[in-house]
């Protein structure tokens, strides 16, 4: 049906071009008595071919695209019939499609289906990616978890070599304090058997000069192996304490590298990265620290050791500031809370150390004194942070630790942040 069927109420039978069949004029009463009904005959065969019509655009059309149309698909195409006339022809658009009897063509279930598999195969190809980028960043943790697992069990072999070390050299101290020890009381016996037999050099019958200052020489050196002693074992403690820390990070890890994958998978996302907001140097991570402390006080010379410290973890800095923090806010009330700063600490998680040798202090004395406020302040209990062989790796956190009685309030001081200072072993 051409053009000339798109004004509604036409009726055409014409396809591909040929003339339409027009319902006929009224004839005459003699015409009629001559050829009786020949007009509704006509009109029967006019619409039969109109109908034939339509319904040979409807299959041209599903041979074409392979569905059923819809009237908007042949109102915006001329080539098409007019979809008005399938209206008055069949009723409606709808009768017209059931009276094509071709809904349940094979063909158009032929392309049905074809098209229902386009889709599943789209959605199966984007299912496909999403994997794929799943996969890829699962590789990507795995691997850094796999490389943090290495860097765990070198500072493990690490600890363990330095443990051993420090071992030989404690057991070493303990030999020459015995030493110390029975060289000490050899002079003793001896200067009571010089007494007693010729009552010494003196008028009054005391020791010689000579025996007294060996015994105080060996005083001053058995004290000084005693210290020396107890600063390798508080450090042997403190390696085999970072050792089993780092023996249960190894565990972790290991049980992230191997069981992952199978949780990434199960939950179907990918998480973000971690530490997205985390301090990217010491010295942000005790500036952040300051900024957020209500209680902890922080000298300048907190910050200028921070900007010197080559330390890798400072998202660890600043959980621990955090943490001492808290502690400060415990140690503010004058009445106390109960119990020692140390015990405290260790509550919180805090790897506490209660103080320097007084050998470290008298060898390096400015290296453990700080200026705040024009006031002198002595640092001694510290905070161990990470594990490991070096600056970059280890960290530590002096402070000093005011009752109030002096010039600067009462409250927990923060004086060095970084380097570990120098003692008796450096």
């Amino acid at each position: 049906m051409g053009k000339r069927a798109r004004r509604r109420g036409d009726v055409s039978a014409s396809g591909n071009g040929d003339a339409a069949a027009e319902r006929p004029a009224p004839q005459d009463t003699a015409s009629s008595n001559r050829r009786p009904g020949s007009d509704g005959r006509l009109t029967e065969v006019s619409y039969l071919i109109a109908e034939a019509d339509l319904l040979l655009h409807l299959y041209r059309w599903i041979v074409l695209c392979g569905d059923l149309p819809k009237a908007q698909d042949w109102l915006a195409d001329e080539r098409w019939p007019h979809p008005d006339a399938a209206v008055e022809t069949f009723g409606s658009w709808e009768g017209f499609l059931k009276e094509a009897a071709v809904a349940d063509s094979p063909l158009i279930q032929r392309a049905r289906r074809h098209e229902e598999e386009a889709r599943r195969m789209a959605a199966r190809e984007r299912e496909l990616e999403r994997d794929e980028g799943r996969a890829a960043d699962l590789r990507r943790r795995e691997e850094l978890a796999g490389r943090r697992r290495e860097e765990a069990e070198a500072a493990r072999d690490e600890h363990d070599r330095r443990a051993t070390r420090l071992e030989a050299r404690a057991a070493a101290a303990e030999q020459r304090a015995d030493h110390a020890e029975i060289a000490l009381a050899d002079q003793r016996r001896a200067a009571e058997r010089t007494a007693q037999a010729t009552r010494g050099t003196g008028a009054d019958g005391e020791p010689s000069e000579e025996w007294l200052t060996a015994h105080e020489g060996a005083l001053a050196e058995l004290e000084s192996v005693r210290a020396h002693r107890e600063e390798l074992l508080a450090e042997i403690e403190g390696l085999r304490e970072a050792t089993e820390h780092d023996r249960r990070a190894i565990a972790r890890l290991s049980a992230l590298v191997g069981e992952e994958g199978a949780a990434a998978r199960e939950d179907g996302a990918v998480t973000a990265p971690a530490g997205a907001d985390e301090p990217a140097t010491p010295l942000e991570a005790v500036r952040r620290a300051r900024a957020g402390a209500r209680y902890l006080v922080f000298t300048d010379a907190a910050e200028e050791s921070a900007s010197d410290s080559p330390f890798r973890r400072p998202a660890d800095l600043l959980e621990a500031l955090l943490r001492l923090d808290r502690l400060a806010e415990l140690h503010a009330p004058e009445e106390g809370f109960g119990a020692s700063l140390g015990q405290a600490a260790r509550d919180l998680g805090l790897n506490w150390k209660q103080g320097v040798s007084d050998t470290a202090r008298s060898r390096k004395p400015h290296a453990y004194a700080v200026t705040h406020e024009g006031q002198r302040l002595d640092l001694g209990p510290h905070i161990a942070v990470g594990s490991g062989s070096g600056a970059g790796y280890i960290a530590r956190i002096y402070l000093a630790v005011e009752d109030g009685a002096g010039e600067l309030p009462r409250g927990l001081y923060v004086g060095h942040v970084g380097r570990h200072l120098p003692d008796t072993t450096t």
